[in-house]
């Protein structure tokens, strides 16, 4: 009666560390499924990244105007918002 018992406790734990043993190997399927999706979703982020960086939404005219200005000394500086806006950089990288 007792080997009874015992080979039924054996056969019960040889079951649970099959059962175990898969699952794990399925969790490392998935794992391996979510990096592949992150690392097809990162190759495609670059790839955005790149077109909106080589197709920069900026108006070369404006900006020669605004160099031509500057040189010229025709550009006109609001030194208290200048100022305002280097006091509140200054303080956020204090805090």
């Amino acid at each position: 009666m007792v080997e009874k018992i015992i080979n039924n406790v054996t056969s019960l734990d040889n079951r649970s560390t099959k059962n175990t043993a898969k699952s794990k190997i399925s969790e490392a399927v998935v794992n391996i499924d979510a990096i592949d999706n992150v690392s097809s979703s990162i190759k495609e982020n670059k790839e955005i990244i790149g077109k909106l960086s080589s197709n920069a939404p900026i108006d070369l005219e404006k900006v020669s105007q605004i160099k031509k200005a500057i040189s010229s000394g025709d550009y006109p500086l609001d030194l208290d918002k200048i100022s305002d806006a280097l006091m509140q950089a200054y303080r956020e990288m204090k805090s």
